[in-house]
């Protein structure tokens, strides 16, 4: 008797360093108060470390290169162009990140557009950019902040892209830092992946681009505990959270995290994770298939204190591989998201949930 399969796709949302108004990565971080921005790689030359971790747990990993339409646009696809078809040739899948900045001249600083249209050029350029420098357009996307909208969806849609990993169920957010970015709503939408309505990109429909949402808990701690965050995160540089980060790495790295979803942090608790992963696994049990999908920042590599390799995340992520290759009773398929996105759609388990 075959087991129950638990198809498991980790992403990476892989772009320049973390912006300098982000806690800790003032020294290291990219400045986006000016245009155009001073973009830092800082994180870049620490891939092969992280590469090497993923090869060793033979996990193939989703990275979606940050394209844009300012302040990044197409700079990361043209400057790490051979690192990048590098990966794709070791099984990896290249994917797309798009952010949906605006240069605000009022307050001189990239900001990110509540525009539904802009946003939707902004998403069709940064397509084209992509399929321009790399000769190929992607089958997987998540947006930047998991920001989305009908007309953000749509657009996807029409350039044919396979499978979205924006949502987080449950979650929403009003902005961070200043309100300049992170806004977002999945408060809505299902937990299981489906193909978006036209009018509602929250409610099932009939397009044919996929939601692959990433996996959540229901965790009323973790989310009581993210909403004090983000509201901490909505003042301007987030001066507020330095209290916060300054109780220590013992205390917030070990039992302290804001995130319901699954979410791979160097800051953060990995509990919500594991229980995550039991939950899947037992999913799987129950319905003889299951299928998780969890991100991270390939930036995390980088110690921004130190400016050198990040060994904490390096270890987090070596102990969740290893929490998937000791479950029992299901058969723990690593794959690209494309690749889940395509078995779930010929599983026929859209018909079964619905």
């Amino acid at each position: 008797m075959s087991l129950s399969e638990l198809w498991v796709t980790l992403c990476s949302d892989t772009e320049d360093n973390y912006p300098s108004y982000v806690p800790g990565w003032a020294s290291y971080g990219s400045d986006y108060d000016k245009n155009p921005a001073d973009l830092r790689w800082d994180w870049t030359r620490l891939l092969p470390s992280l590469k090497e971790c993923f090869k060793k747990l033979d996990i193939p990993i989703t990275w979606l290169i940050r394209v844009d339409d300012g302040p990044a646009y197409d700079l990361m696809l043209r400057k790490f162009k051979e690192e990048i078809l590098g990966l794709a040739s070791t099984g990896d899948e290249i994917g797309i990140h798009i952010h949906t900045f605006i240069w605000d001249r009022k307050s001189s600083r990239w900001k990110q557009t509540r525009n539904p249209v802009r946003e939707a050029q902004i998403v069709s350029r940064s397509l084209e950019y992509f399929r321009e420098v790399l000769g190929f357009s992607p089958l997987s996307v998540r947006m930047g902040w998991n920001a989305m909208n009908n007309e953000i969806m749509n657009a996807l849609n029409e350039k044919r892209v396979l499978v979205d990993a924006s949502a987080v169920p449950g979650n929403y957010c009003n902005g961070k830092f200043g309100r300049r970015d992170n806004f977002y709503d999945w408060r809505r939408c299902p937990k299981d992946p489906y193909n978006p309505s036209h009018l509602d990109y929250q409610s099932p429909g009939s397009m044919q681009i996929l939601e692959m949402p990433i996996s959540t808990a229901q965790s009323i701690d973790a989310k009581t505990f993210g909403y004090f965050v983000n509201g901490l995160s909505s003042f301007n540089k987030s001066y507020a959270l330095k209290p916060l980060l300054s109780l220590g790495d013992e205390v917030y790295r070990r039992f302290m995290s804001p995130h319901s979803f699954f979410y791979v942090s160097p800051w953060w608790s990995t509990s919500v994770i594991e229980r995550i992963i039991a939950a899947y696994a037992e999913k799987a049990i129950n319905k003889g298939v299951s299928f998780l999908v969890g991100c991270f920042h390939s930036s995390d590599i980088l110690d921004p204190e130190r400016s050198a390799l990040n060994s904490f995340f390096l270890r987090k992520m070596e102990r969740i591989g290893k929490i998937f290759l000791a479950l029992k009773r299901v058969d723990v398929v690593f794959s690209t998201l494309s690749q889940a996105a395509e078995k779930y759609m010929r599983s026929g388990v859209i018909k079964q949930i619905a």
